[in-house]
C-alpha cells in the first residue's frame, strides 16, 4: 500500500513538472508590438547577486530584507526601474554585491544610468519563446552591459554587467509605457 501511494505521488509530481503553458500567438504578437515600439518599463521584484563572503556576512548579520537570502533578495516595496523609450534608456536598480574598483565621491550606490543606448539589439528567440534585448549604457563613472529576456506573459529577467562591479541579475515584469503620459 505504501509503495502505491509513493508511486502515485511521484507520478503526479513528474506530470505537474512537465506541463508548461505554451504562449499563444496573441501573446507573442502583443509582446513583439511592445518590443518593436521600444517603449516599456521593467520593475524588479527580486535581485539575484553573486554570493560572496561579504554578502554572506551581511546575511548572517540579519541585514537582508525579510524573505531574502544571499542569492535572492526581495525588492517588493523598493522603488526601481529600467525604462526603454526609443533610443533612450534609464535605470535605477538597487545593487547588492561587491564593487571591484574604488568609487569616487558622488558615485552611484545602485545601478544608475540615463542616456542613449549604445549597440541596442532586440530579437525574438522562438526556441525560448522570449524576446532578447541587449544594450550598453553608461554614467559618469561606469559602463554597463544590460541583457533583458522578456517572456510573452510580460515577466522578465535582466542581467547587468558593470565595468566596476560584480554582475547581478534581476527578476520582475515589464509594462508598456503610455506615450501620451510619458511617465
Amino acid at each position: 500500500m505504501g509503495r502505491k501511494i509513493l508511486y502515485l505521488l511521484f507520478s503526479a509530481l513528474l506530470w505537474n513538472c512537465s506541463i508548461t503553458k505554451a504562449p499563444t500567438e496573441a501573446e507573442i504578437s502583443s509582446l513583439q508590438e511592445v518590443m518593436h515600439h521600444q517603449s516599456f518599463e521593467f520593475i524588479a521584484e527580486w535581485a539575484n547577486p553573486m554570493a560572496t563572503r561579504s554578502l554572506n556576512s551581511i546575511s548572517n548579520a540579519g541585514l537582508l530584507p525579510p524573505g531574502s537570502n544571499v542569492t535572492r533578495i526581495n525588492l517588493m516595496g523598493n522603488p526601481n526601474y529600467l525604462r526603454v523609450m526609443g533610443d533612450s534608456v534609464s535605470g535605477n536598480l538597487p545593487y547588492y554585491g561587491e564593487r571591484q574598483f574604488n568609487a569616487g565621491y558622488g558615485s552611484a550606490t545602485g545601478i544608475e544610468f540615463d542616456g542613449r543606448a549604445k549597440s541596442y539589439s532586440g530579437v525574438y528567440d522562438a526556441d525560448k519563446s522570449a524576446f532578447k534585448i541587449q544594450f550598453k549604457a553608461k554614467n559618469n563613472t561606469e559602463q554597463y552591459t544590460v541583457n533583458l529576456l522578456v517572456y510573452p506573459n510580460r515577466t522578465a529577467q535582466v542581467s547587468v554587467t558593470s565595468s566596476d562591479r560584480l554582475s547581478i541579475r534581476y527578476e520582475g515584469a515589464i509594462k508598456e509605457i503610455d506615450k501620451d503620459n510619458n511617465q
